[in-house]
């Protein structure tokens, strides 16, 4: 296991960690508002891709050669990278980012909707997907160094260092051959 595999490997499970809270956060935001908000709905759309994508299907192509190409690797880090900055702005430019003690911020806040605890909430929200887009952009990196280590549109099984069977031992002569 090289440098790439274990940096690949720990920055997925810190993803995880970061979408796990903010999945959490935003399922609360979500239960508890008074009507929609697009930018708490599409925090909650980048929280389950990136789980599901950027996590699941990371950890699946990092242990099963078989499904690591690394162009399609590359390619949904991008997009968890781009959902999770979205996502992170979306959510701080609907905030803004004031005192969540300031009684005509909270009520006048569409995302706070006149409660302290959801403008914490949303604040917290907002901190943990920039902390998972920071996540994603390192892991974004790391498969851009693979793929270039590596190839991009190459097969798994044709890639340098993949696992290949054993070469056959080579057959005994026959009596015409001695």
């Amino acid at each position: 296991m090289g440098a790439l595999f274990i940096s690949n490997a720990l920055l997925r499970s810190l993803l995880f960690v970061f979408l796990v809270i903010t999945l959490g956060l935003t399922g609360s935001l979500i239960h508890d508002q008074l009507f929609g908000l697009s930018q708490v709905n599409f925090m909650m759309f980048a929280s389950v891709f990136g789980l599901v994508f950027g996590v699941f299907y990371g950890f699946i192509a990092l242990f099963l050669a078989g499904v690591a190409f690394p162009f399609a690797v590359a390619a949904v880090d991008f997009l968890v990278t781009v959902f999770a900055f979205s996502g992170a702005t979306a959510l701080a430019v609907a905030l803004r980012v004031h005192s969540c003690s300031n009684n005509a911020y909270v009520s006048a806040n569409k995302v706070a909707q006149g409660s302290s605890d959801r403008c914490r909430k949303a604040q917290a929200d907002t901190a943990f997907m920039y902390f998972a887009f920071g996540a994603a952009l390192f892991l974004l990196i790391l498969s851009l160094v693979s793929g270039l280590r590596h190839g991009w549109g190459t097969i798994p099984s044709k890639r340098a260092g993949a696992a290949t069977a054993p070469a056959a031992a080579p057959a005994p002569p026959t009596m015409t051959q001695v």
